[in-house]
């Protein structure tokens, strides 16, 4: 294979990383209002454990994949499940007490986060268009802020700590996806998640009758077991393989955006005229990180930041 088509190749699969990695947000977007319904009814921990145990299931397929576990594998799915399953029990419960819409807004401030992390953590340099594109969501989510709520409440601050535990997620992510078979990873990944769930469920001996539980609430969780976790997780994890962590944050930042359309759609929650400045805000930082410039420089073939 000759160079060329090597390149060729690579620029496709950012591409398709790109439109995966903004895929998953959209299924993401969905997962908020959803989760805030379903918690009504049924317990945290064990909405949790049903959930990622649907999403382990999901990954059947690669089961015979299994016999190349090793120890490296394990331990870097053990942490970043660990610190995925930490970031949806502050997301979760911070949604008992805020709106959909909010949550998805200060999840968002993740991607504020990650550039620090990388920065001062990895020593990773950022050009000048990507901390404009950071200011941008800053901006953004700023005016988020100001959506629909006149004081600052538990939950904000709940889902606060949910935004650090996932910047730190996402950078280590990044770098454990390049140095393991993904599909191995992720598995280890659901497998720590769905099990620490059901630790903290018996432990806080919670109960929910699901015998009796009506067939919608089984499509639901079969509906974020496999679309909202199987496939976001294989989605992300391959696509970080071809995209950087700051790009990936950025991408994140619709998450809020369809966080809140669903939250209407669904939960009939209001964007008011804050909401949308900080949406068309976001959209732009977005645009600005993943649309490649024509004059941009490359190096080593790879596409820089």
């Amino acid at each position: 294979m000759t160079k060329e088509n090597v390149n060729n190749i690579s620029s496709k699969r950012k591409i398709i990383a790109i439109f995966l990695l903004i895929l998953t947000t959209v299924l993401w977007g969905t997962s908020f209002i959803i989760t805030k319904n379903i918690t009504e009814d049924v317990p945290i921990f064990l909405y949790l454990g049903i959930r990622f145990l649907i999403g382990f299931i999901g990954f059947i397929p690669f089961f015979p994949r299994l016999k190349n576990l090793n120890k490296k594998i394990i331990l870097m799915g053990s942490i970043t499940g660990l610190l995925y399953f930490f970031g949806m029990v502050f997301q979760t419960y911070g949604l008992q007490s805020t709106t959909a819409g909010k949550t998805g807004f200060i999840t968002g401030l993740s991607t504020v986060i990650v550039p620090f992390i990388t920065w001062i953590g990895f020593k990773k340099p950022i050009r000048i268009r990507v901390w404009f594109a950071v200011i941008l969501s800053i901006i953004g989510m700023a005016f988020l802020l100001l959506e629909g709520a006149s004081k600052f409440i538990i939950g904000d601050l709940l889902v606060l700590v949910c935004a650090i535990i996932f910047a730190f997620y996402i950078v280590l992510n990044d770098k454990y996806v390049n140095l393991s078979d993904v599909y191995l990873y992720s598995i280890v990944q659901v497998l720590i998640i769905f099990i620490s769930s059901f630790i903290c469920s018996l432990s806080l001996q919670e109960s929910y009758n699901l015998a009796s539980a009506h067939p919608s609430f089984w499509f639901v969780m079969l509906y974020m077991g496999i679309a909202v976790m199987t496939l976001t997780i294989l989605f992300q994890n391959w696509s970080q393989q071809y995209q950087g962590p700051t790009t990936t944050a950025i991408i994140f930042t619709l998450e809020p955006v369809f966080a809140a359309l669903f939250g209407y759609i669904i939960g009939n929650e209001m964007l008011s005229t804050f909401g949308w400045i900080g949406c068309i805000l976001i959209f732009i930082a977005i645009l600005i990180t993943v649309i490649k410039n024509k004059n941009s420089n490359y190096k080593n073939n790879k596409f820089t930041l």
